[in-house]
């Protein structure tokens, strides 16, 4: 007996059905976007083995990464979400305690200090699961809300 792993890219825009199978998370299917809530932030370049464990007073890219998510986009909905960008920026923990993410969004909207993590259960069990993209959510229009209230088929 094999097994064999494979994942569904649903598109995220309001009311698209399209769905794609892929192997690897990572491959990206042909002519779909991937938004992510951490593109602003730059990708460091290599560092030389001697000099990784130097920690300067700066957060890591993983630290600053902290609280991300993705949404993904078919090529009939590229620009769905380009007036409502999500922007997460992950800020210091103190070890032993929870990470914490600022979330906003391209449209200009602050939207606070959010726990990263993902919600067990909850009286409100609308919208993601994840705490920081719950908060964006929650600030979208009706119809850009869709993508985290559709049927799971």
């Amino acid at each position: 007996m094999s097994t064999e792993t494979v994942y569904r890219f649903r598109c995220d825009a309001p009311h698209c059905t399209a769905a794609v199978l892929v192997e690897d998370l990572k491959d990206v299917p042909e002519g779909w976007r991937t938004i992510k809530s951490t593109d602003h932030i730059p990708v460091p370049p290599p560092r030389a083995p001697w000099d990784r464990n130097r920690r300067t007073n700066r957060l890591s890219y993983g630290e600053r990464c902290r609280g991300d998510f993705s949404l993904h986009l078919c090529p009939e909905h590229p620009d769905t979400f380009n007036t409502h960008l999500p922007i997460t920026e992950g800020l210091y923990a103190r070890p032993g305690k929870d990470g914490q993410a600022e979330v906003s969004c391209s449209c200009g909207a602050k939207l606070g200090w959010v726990t990263t993590g993902y919600r067990l259960a909850s009286e409100d069990m609308t919208g993601p699961s994840q705490y920081t993209e719950k908060a964006w959510w929650r600030h979208l229009p009706a119809e850009l809300q869709w993508y985290a209230q559709r049927d799971a088929a």
